[in-house]
């Protein structure tokens, strides 16, 4: 009697085996973004609230004086700072991502400072929302309401189509470099009305960068879970982003 070989069967155990990894693979993926997500917004509650009373700096909203926590206020202040500081957490994470357990550690607190970083834009969004001069009443919960759906809905079609989207990978780039250097741009020009058009491709372009980074960690075979929730991360951190920028612009914009 011939023995048994799993290797030989028709439905393919190997086959089975490697998709259940592949599975196993995705949800540690998705659980590391989602829990980035979250260290995020701890980050940002910190600084929104952490020394609050005894913070020196007011701005005057609507004939009252609000007190701005002091990060925020440190941030809001010294941008560029921020925008270093980010893409340093940002840098440090990645270059540990392979570094078993510490890259885990690198990636929540990549995302906790992001969080910190950031706060100023929730802070004013919400200041400006409350007088009734954004195009949301609500705008933070909005843009992350939208966040969630588009990244949602994108996610879903990457992961039951069979298309591969690594056909996009020139041009996502070539649209990164120049929404890059719009960006640039407009920090001397100033232009509320630019700002928007810049916002709303950056929502298409990152809505895109989603498919594409879906795809390859389908069609690629990659193992680094780190890495692929970082990417993800950052994919639905600007989506957040320039959603928040639309939806907290000024009514006349």
């Amino acid at each position: 009697m011939n023995s048994w070989d799993y290797r030989e069967q028709p439905w393919g155990a190997q086959g089975l085996t490697r998709g259940a990894s592949r599975v196993a693979f995705l949800k540690r993926v998705y659980g590391l973004f989602t829990a980035s997500v979250v260290f995020s917004a701890a980050g940002a509650l910190l600084a929104l609230r952490g020394g609050l009373s005894a913070s020196q700096a007011f701005v005057s909203v609507g004939g009252s004086r609000v007190a701005v926590p002091p990060l925020v206020a440190f941030f809001g202040e010294h941008y560029i700072i921020g925008m270093l500081v980010m893409l340093g957490a940002v840098f440090g994470a990645s270059m540990v991502r392979h570094m078993k357990g510490i890259n885990v550690v690198a990636l929540f607190g990549m995302a906790t400072v992001i969080g910190v970083v950031l706060a100023p834009s929730l802070f004013y969004a919400t200041l400006a929302a409350g007088i009734g001069k954004t195009l949301s009443s609500s705008p933070i919960r909005d843009a992350f309401l939208l966040s969630v759906g588009g990244f949602g809905g994108l996610t879903a079609y990457a992961l039951t189509t069979k298309k591969d989207f690594s056909f996009l990978g020139g041009a996502l780039t070539m649209g990164l470099f120049v929404v890059i250097g719009a960006g640039l741009l407009n920090i001397f020009l100033g232009s509320a009305v630019f700002g928007l058009a810049i916002a709303s491709v950056s929502v298409l372009l990152f809505g895109a960068y989603v498919l594409y980074d879906t795809s390859r960690l389908l069609q690629a075979g990659e193992d680094d879970a780190v890495g692929a929730a970082i990417q993800l991360y950052l994919d639905f951190l600007n989506i957040f982003l320039a959603l928040l920028r639309i939806l907290s612009s000024r009514r006349g914009d």
